[in-house]
């Protein structure tokens, strides 16, 4: 933005020139002047294209990016774990691993990692898969939700009423003088 006005700075050629004189160090000195001296043997009218710039940010991102960030976060998905009652940051660390782990959200694959990370709790499970059973990514999450906020409300109303028992309660245990009659 700094060389908008100034002649030259359109040119691909030079931009990938400014980008270079910005890339330092011991580990990239060498691909810098290879990258340089590639450029040196360019036309500076003919070869001066976008494709210049576009093949230069390949080389950059072939070079440079962590090759083992997918599988890091392939690991991380496997190991990933819901605890209540955070299913909100469950599913938004859920999102990010599936985008770096380069998954589709929406495939059985993903589905299948999103629901692994429930199996220490069966009876949540269990309640996802009451009919109408979801069966995409975005039905089960919602579906999650609405449990997961639902065991909340419940878990409150019972920490503020001591003799709460649940929805149904424990009509067995309580006195025999306080039982509804029906």
């Amino acid at each position: 933005m700094l060389n908008q006005g100034v002649l030259g700075f359109k040119s691909p050629i030079q931009q990938v020139v400014m980008a270079l004189t910005l890339i330092k160090g011991d580990k990239v000195d060498l691909w810098v002047r290879n990258m340089l001296d590639a450029l040196r043997r360019l036309h500076p009218v003919q070869h001066n294209v976008p494709a210049i710039w576009n093949h230069f940010e390949q080389q950059f991102r072939a070079k440079f990016t962590n090759s083992t960030k997918e599988l890091r976060a392939r690991m991380q998905l496997k190991r990933l774990k819901f605890r209540y009652p955070d299913i909100d940051g469950y599913i938004a660390k859920f999102k990010d691993l599936i985008v770096q782990a380069n998954y589709n959200l929406a495939s059985q694959e993903a589905i299948n990692l999103f629901l692994k990370g429930f199996n220490k709790n069966r009876n949540l499970l269990n309640k996802v898969f009451t009919p109408p059973v979801p069966v995409s990514y975005e039905a089960m999450k919602r579906r999650l939700i609405a449990i997961v906020k639902s065991m909340q409300l419940v878990n409150s109303i019972a920490q503020d009423t001591p003799n709460f028992k649940g929805f149904c309660g424990n009509m067995t245990q309580m006195p025999r003088g306080n039982q509804p009659t029906l």
